[in-house]
């Protein structure tokens, strides 16, 4: 059954009230922002119940493709096909969305699951999930779309030093297999100096990255900010080897090991409680 036309006119009326605050939302800490095409309201509450969970933020989205939506910032396009009464992939639709939400990743969800939908994916670089789903099918998905988005940037997911790794994409620590658990300022100078291994950032640019302003006790505070990142990271934190001083410039991460310089590949780790979608 399709949705109700008051439905469809609530969405669409709302989502054009929301499109002006996502960049605002995304400064706020959400990770990815996921636009939903859908006219069924249990259907937004359940996606919304999933991802904002793991850190997203859900907005619906108009469904008339109007253009209303072109421009604005949007990571993943979560597309609900019998809002469109398709039952099916539909390709011309598809390129239509695509139009309106350029760079954004796009999932279609259907209830019908045919082997020749999930071919004609491939051709047009949209996944696929037919439903019932579960939260682990949809938020493995989600995590897909995430990370093909941070590797098309241009972005390197790993930085490597001996046994000290660390995940620019899932923003975590580890040194001989265990995570490091650091405060929020401590992990945006250490993310901000992994991005460019070997390469000094001024003392500028890493208070920027901590969220500090250039003053006299902004450097301070820094100073004692790498001081406790040393205690975390180094073995002898008063001989560093990982987060050196370039004195008079800034700080550096030490050049990652020769053995690990081609490696940037990791099998995914989603996560997610498994339910079925209504």
């Amino acid at each position: 059954m399709g949705p109700h036309p008051n439905e469809v006119q609530i969405l669409a009326s709302l989502a054009l009230f929301i499109a002006g605050n996502l960049m605002g939302l995304s400064a706020s800490g959400a990770r990815t922002r996921i636009v939903a095409l859908t006219g069924e309201i249990g259907l937004l509450r359940l996606l919304r119940s999933i991802l904002e969970a793991n850190g997203c933020k859900v907005f619906p989205g108009a469904l008339a493709l109007d253009g209303a939506a072109a421009g604005q910032p949007v990571d993943i396009v979560i597309v609900d096909l019998e809002s469109f009464g398709r039952e099916s992939l539909d390709l011309q639709l598809l390129s239509r969305l695509r139009g309106a939400y350029p760079g954004a990743e796009m999932i279609a969800i259907s209830k019908k699951y045919r082997e020749a939908d999930c071919i004609a994916i491939l051709d047009v670089d949209v996944d696929y999930l037919p439903r019932p789903f579960s939260a682990w099918d949809l938020t493995a998905r989600v995590r897909v779309a995430e990370l093909r988005r941070f590797k098309a940037a241009g972005h390197k997911r790993f930085y490597r030093h001996g046994s000290f790794v660390v995940d620019l994409f899932d923003r975590t620590v580890a040194l001989d297999g265990e995570l490091i658990a650091l405060a929020p300022s401590e992990l945006n100078v250490l993310m901000h100096l992994a991005s460019k291994p070997g390469l000094a950032a001024t003392f500028r640019d890493v208070l920027a990255g901590a969220g500090r302003g250039g003053s006299a006790s902004g450097r301070r505070a820094l100073r004692m900010l790498i001081f406790r990142l040393r205690r975390r990271i180094e073995r002898d934190p008063m001989h560093p080897v990982l987060l050196l001083t370039e004195v008079g410039i800034g700080y550096r991460l030490a050049p990652e090991s020769a053995d690990h310089l081609n490696s940037d590949t990791r099998a995914p780790q989603c996560e997610g409680n498994r339910a079925a979608s209504p």
